[in-house]
């Protein structure tokens, strides 16, 4: 499982057309219907909150989750949700990446397209809750987004 990527607006799916590339089968999942709309041109996608992403799958359904920048608009309490949700869409040893913001603060942006929620987190608190979400934290890469690749324990 792939996740749309509403952080880089400007070329919704383009990590999915790549995974498709390269042989993956591939799904995406995006709350905007506009994105939905220019996803699907990559890959089957669904229009979902990603806070209710665990009831929209079978458990275990997924070999890898991508959700690159795509968690940063929710609080960190939904955050720590759908991470356990997305360990539970996850085979066992199933692998996870995620990166969100990790500079700026937290709050409400208004962008040229439009006012978004943003929240900041810093790399040791975000792998730590990767971790309670039931992940082994393989590589934690810091910057301007914090990055994150894990395994799903058990």
């Amino acid at each position: 499982m792939a996740l749309a990527d509403p952080g880089r607006r400007l070329r919704p799916g383009r990590d999915l057309a790549r995974f498709r590339a390269y042989g993956h089968v591939v799904r995406g999942v995006d709350l905007n219907p506009v994105f939905v709309a220019m996803v699907r041109a990559h890959a089957p996608t669904s229009q979902c909150d990603l806070r209710e992403v665990g009831s929209k799958f079978p458990a275990g359904t997924f070999d890898g989750i991508w959700a690159s920048a795509s968690l940063v608009h929710l609080a960190e309490s939904e955050t720590v949700d759908v991470l356990g949700q997305f360990a539970g869409l996850l085979r066992p040893g199933g692998r996870l990446y995620a990166c969100l913001k990790a500079t700026g603060r937290t709050g409400w942006l208004d962008e040229p397209d439009g006012r978004r929620w943003y929240t900041v987190w810093g790399q040791d608190e975000f792998a730590a809750a990767v971790t309670e979400a039931g992940f082994e934290v393989d590589r934690v890469d810091p910057g301007p987004y914090v990055e994150v690749w894990a395994t799903r324990k058990g």
